[in-house]
């Protein structure tokens, strides 16, 4: 008899976790009776999601935690009251005890050998998430399990209230052995119970799409390519300086953005401040960003802080290599695998390495060589997965 696996996300919006998690559901599906619980069932991604799976959808309340301030004003005034309601409590006492309030209104759940929180805890002061409350207090399952995606020391988690739910879990999955590391630092003690399962890729569907009409970008230019929700954390500002940088030592640069956020009318401010819009192109959110990357010289991240990419994956087996700056999980995925350049993590050697790299073509070509010559699996996530649930 298969396995009983309940999983719980908020939403299926675009972004690095829902990608994350619908990659695992793809790789999975056929191996075990999965459940998925949405607290807010729509999405960009809701039509990817495997048809053999069963969905559940929270309790009305619950919807907050999965939606924006502008989603919830447009679709349910009681709700928009509701949600600003628990929002303030966020900002003035922290999220602590509004999650566990609104984890309460979902019904209970049992019946699973695991059960699975996808999202780590955010920050105090944002009303968002919620899943591993609602794991804790409101599923039976023979084991708990929590999701890290993120550099823990660093992006707002990391409070007394969050270690100790943290210590409730029976396993913490990490997703990469850097992001581990940071969380064992502040979490010491869950060190025997926090094992490393890296993100699962649809490395042959990412090939496919990146063949579809890829965009022919002009050969006598260097084309760099980022796919990032613009917001403060990416950093795209500093690209955008040594860019500015690289034009003005005569470099010939093209840089094209795939993605949106609140921080895109800012950047492309800036873009004419710096006086560099005729060569920086937003192009928004993609459904198929794989084809901006294909033809792209190379993949450009300036991020502050990150966990483990998945676009990192996604442009090493499309043959594109990586500058990126120094994050959680760049010695694995680009330095250890040969796949590019790191930089620190500071505008100003930024702007020294994208000049020293885009100053040596030749470099780039031989760096696209190495990765073309290369073949992608999910055998190593596999392998962490099934060790990770004790069933190797």
């Amino acid at each position: 008899m298969k396995k009983k696996l309940l999983f719980v996300n908020n939403n299926l919006h675009s972004g690095g976790i829902q990608r994350s998690l619908l990659n695992l559901l793809h790789n999975i599906e056929n191996e075990y009776d999965i459940t998925l619980l949405l607290m807010y069932p729509e999405g960009e991604y809701k039509e990817q999601l495997p048809k053999n799976i069963a969905v559940l959808h929270s309790p009305p309340l619950l919807r907050v935690l999965g939606m924006s301030q502008k989603e919830v004003l447009h679709e349910n005034k009681l709700l928009f009251f509701w949600r600003s309601f628990f929002a303030v409590l966020c900002r003035w006492f922290g999220n602590s005890v509004p999650l566990r309030i609104l984890a309460h209104f979902q019904p209970k759940l049992s019946g699973y050998d695991a059960a699975i929180s996808y999202m780590q805890s955010e920050a105090p002061k944002l009303l968002y998430g919620g899943t591993n409350e609602i794991v804790l207090k409101r599923v039976d399952a023979k084991e708990k399990i929590t999701v890290v995606h993120s550099d823990f020391l660093n992006c707002g988690s990391n409070t007394p209230a969050i270690r100790k739910l943290y210590q409730k879990f029976d396993k913490v999955l990490s997703c990469s052995s850097g992001c581990r590391e940071r969380f064992i630092q502040a979490n010491p003690g869950l060190k025997d119970r926090t094992y490393v399962v890296n993100n699962f890729n649809e490395y042959d569907k990412i090939v496919q799409m990146g063949s579809q009409d890829p965009i022919p970008y002009p050969k006598d230019r260097i084309n760099l390519v980022t796919v990032a929700r613009l917001s403060e954390e990416k950093g795209i500002e500093r690209a955008l300086l040594a860019v500015q940088n690289c034009l003005k030592s005569g470099i010939p640069i093209l840089y094209h953005i795939i993605g949106d956020g609140m921080q895109r009318i800012p950047l492309q401010e800036m873009c004419r401040q710096l006086e560099i819009s005729e060569q920086v192109f937003f192009y928004g959110t993609k459904k198929n960003p794989y084809r901006y990357i294909k033809n792209a010289d190379l993949f450009f991240l300036t991020s502050y802080h990150e966990a483990a990419p998945i676009v990192f994956s996604e442009s090493k087996c499309l043959g594109v290599p990586i500058l990126a700056t120094q994050t959680t999980s760049v010695k694995e995925m680009i330095l250890d695998d040969e796949a590019g350049w790191v930089c620190e993590n500071n505008a100003e050697d930024i702007c020294r390495m994208l000049k020293e790299v885009c100053s040596n073509p030749e470099a780039l070509r031989q760096k696209k060589q190495l990765l073309a010559g290369r073949t992608y699996t999910n055998a190593c996530s596999q392998a962490q997965w099934h060790h990770a649930l004790g069933e190797d």
